[in-house]
């Protein structure tokens, strides 16, 4: 029998504390319809707001609007009212409800049966005055998702708020802005890059402007991109991670000091040689002219205080002059030779200049004083430790007295060091040589047509809603303006967010949704490219980390793993979620002349002169490192044409080695503007040659760093350009 208490009963028990004006409209269309059953009416409101209305609670004008829709248009369709008298219309199957309402699980109080077998026995427990409202959407979603539907919305356990951010619909919307620029302005030109009606531009960048849609443009049309990736040269589903011992951890460091310190050493060999021929070329220039013996002497004072080569030739000299007992102590028990380089152990005691390799180190942070006093600086908790893998050797570093205008070192990184150690405690460091000879990236010659790429970085979604309201639009964007390629970084799903653990649904079809969301906006001309992320939902939580899985296949979607390097049209791409570039800017310990410097490049130089995607060691607490499988799969062997490392640092687009670097932002900036970059790539001309062009900086990165070849090639800014574009 309907009543209030039995409406009411119902709505309780569904976690709703209904209002007394809507307990009466509700019997009011119990009785208009002829409805006996108060647990079918209220089931039948339930399909009805969930599939209608987005699970919204039950107000006046929504109960008016489900009688018209379920009762009064069926009733009159009815030939034989009479029979549908006893039954109630609340059995009746509404042929309006969509397929996927089927799919959602209600989930009822399931201890209703208990509890009214205790009441037999006068066990009343008394009910909760607010409880928590269980499978809904966010009551105070607006009704445009409400009623058209977010693609990405999923059912939940509790109501979700809306976002917190504060938009005034009065001000102008900066979606479209452009922030950074770089590139040719005449590549940019040449393609159609802002949405439609976007037209201001904030260029903070340098290259060119991007102006308003102008007629004459060509919009460039989406063909088959070749999208190529080597699988065994990355983290796959078969390799097996947090297996590596403390043992395995200090070989492969080890390994790795003597890898890297041998392309240090033999760098350092090739400047010393071409050192020496100039040092000879200008002797005998000297003698030609017949200059008087103090100008030589000067001269050749002169160079050897500049340039260690000569200077370092004539300590060997010195040493082959010892006896044969000292000499042979020292080879055998106290030195090593890279690349013909004489290296010492770091705890060799020497009043005189030596070499040492190792990596660097900071030991734990002490203070002085008391009453809480400052902890000591960074750069005087420095320490090496030595490349002997039997022996652990370290000792600390004394950074004062280095030659140079700035220096730059971080936990983890491998060095070669000249200086003195008298006491076999303290190495007093005079010169840092960390630079490695660089294979520089090949130029895409094969690319026959131009190439555009859309890249966008987590987090899609506000962090107080799963509405994916900016990913929506990114994807509308895609959809409007088709790239070739559309680079797509985690994690969809952030671990760390709370709101997913109200998700009513599993975490792999919940991911699956996304992924089909994406892929049906897209269409199937676009390459869609995923890189994992260790902190997602359906992610391995390891770094390097394994490519997400789906059930789905599509022909066009490529998975791939962090780190990772892929091929778009011969053009070489790198790429890790991991903002490693922060945690280096965090983590480095640099000479103070040199603290103002250029962060960012300094830290892709650590990246290519370590060669690793991720050489700092150890990591912060949230990243998940496995050294073996870094040491495997996580090496960066050549520099990429163009290396993506989303950052929470700001927005930006540096040439570096002839490297594109790429911070393109997040797509929700949570507390700033979101943003995403769009990259053209023309095929290269061969006119425009690096040795004949302003680099703007490039050249003095390349200095040593390779061959005289890779001088003529064109420069990146020739066929590359980029923006980043305010969401």
């Amino acid at each position: 029998m309907v009543s209030v208490e039995t409406i009411r009963e119902q709505f309780d028990e569904l976690g709703i504390e209904p209002s007394d004006d809507i307990i009466n409209k509700c019997i009011e269309i119990c009785i208009n319809n002829d409805i006996n059953d108060p647990v079918e009416f209220v089931e039948q409101w339930m399909a009805y707001s969930v599939s209608k209305l987005g699970g919204a609670e039950p107000t006046v004008a929504f109960l008016n609007e489900m009688e018209a829709h379920e009762y009064t248009s069926k009733t009159a369709r009815k030939v034989k009212a009479s029979s549908l008298t006893g039954v109630g219309l609340g059995n009746i199957a509404s042929p309006q409800l969509d397929s996927k309402v089927s799919k959602i699980t209600t989930y009822r109080n399931v201890d209703s049966t208990e509890q009214d077998v205790l009441e037999m026995y006068g066990c009343i427990t008394p009910k909760a005055k607010k409880p928590t409202s269980r499978l809904q959407h966010n009551k105070n979603t607006t009704e445009c998702i409400r009623g058209g539907g977010s693609a990405f919305t999923t059912v939940t356990y509790s109501p979700l708020s809306t976002s917190s951010k504060k938009v005034d619909s009065d001000l102008p919307s900066k979606a479209g802005q452009v922030v950074y620029t770089y590139g040719n302005a005449q590549l940019l030109k040449q393609i159609n890059w802002l949405p439609s009606g976007s037209s201001s531009v904030d260029d903070a960048g340098g290259g060119g402007d991007v102006g308003p849609k102008s007629d004459g443009i060509v919009r460039h049309t989406v063909g088959g991109t070749n999208v190529s990736f080597q699988a065994a040269l990355f983290v796959n589903d078969g390799s097996k991670y947090m297996f590596d011992s403390s043992y395995d951890r200090v070989m492969i460091l080890s390994d790795r000091i003597y890898e890297i310190g041998n392309a240090i050493c033999s760098r350092l060999m090739v400047a010393e040689k071409k050192t020496d021929g100039n040092v000879t070329e200008a002797s005998t220039l000297m003698k030609a002219v017949d200059e008087s013996r103090s100008s030589n002497a000067v001269q050749g004072e002169s160079s050897t205080t500049a340039i260690d080569g000569p200077k370092q030739k004539d300590e060997e000299e010195q040493e082959s002059e010892k006896g044969p007992m000292e000499h042979e102590d020292d080879e055998a028990t106290n030195a090593t030779w890279f690349e013909k380089v004489k290296v010492c152990h770091v705890d060799f005691p020497s009043s005189e200049p030596i070499r040492v390799l190792g990596r660097i180190v900071v030991e734990p942070s002490t203070t002085s004083g008391t009453g809480g006093a400052a902890p000591t600086r960074t750069r005087d908790r420095l320490s090496i430790v030595d490349f002997d893998e039997t022996t652990l050797r370290q000792t600390r570093l004394d950074l004062s007295q280095v030659v140079g205008p700035g220096w730059s070192l971080f936990p983890g990184q491998t060095v070669l060091l000249e200086g003195i150690n008298p006491r076999a405690t303290l190495f007093s460091v005079q010169r840092i040589h960390h630079e490695r000879t660089l294979t520089l990236p090949r130029t895409p010659f094969g690319l026959e047509r131009p190439v555009t790429m859309v890249i966008a970085s987590a987090p899609f979604t506000d962090r107080d809603d799963l509405l994916y309201e900016k990913l929506t639009g990114l994807l509308q964007y895609c959809s409007a303006d088709p790239p070739d390629v559309v680079l797509l970084t985690g994690p969809f799903a952030d671990a760390s967010c709370q709101l997913y653990a109200d998700v009513a649904e599993p975490f792999e079809e919940y991911f699956e949704k996304i992924i089909a969301t994406i892929m049906g906006a897209v269409g199937g001309q676009t390459e869609v490219c995923i890189v994992a992320n260790h902190d997602d939902v359906v992610g391995t939580f390891v770094y390097p980390t394994q490519p997400y899985k789906v059930a789905s296949f599509y022909k066009n979607l490529h998975l791939l793993p962090d780190p990772c390097v892929f091929s778009v049209e011969g053009l070489e791409v790198g790429v890790t979620t991991v903002d490693i570039i922060k945690h280096l800017v965090e983590a480095e310990c640099t000479a103070e002349g040199a603290a103002g410097g250029d962060k960012i490049k300094r830290a892709y130089n650590h990246l290519f002169h370590q060669a690793s995607f991720y050489p700092l060691n150890p990591p912060p607490e949230e990243v998940p490192l496995d050294v073996d499988l870094s040491n495997e799969f996580g090496r960066l062997s050549r520099v990429p044409n163009v290396m993506v490392c989303p950052s929470a640092l700001n927005r930006y687009v540096r040439e570096i080695n002839r490297c594109v670097c790429i911070n393109p932002g997040f797509v929700d900036g949570h507390t700033a503007d979101g943003s995403y970059a769009r990259l053209i790539i023309h095929p290269p001309d061969t006119s425009v040659m690096g040795s004949s062009s302003n680099d703007g900086g490039s050249q003095q990165d390349n200095k040593g760093s390779a061959s005289s070849s890779s001088q003529q090639q064109p420069l990146p800014a020739s066929y590359i350009a980029c923006q980043i574009i305010k969401t």
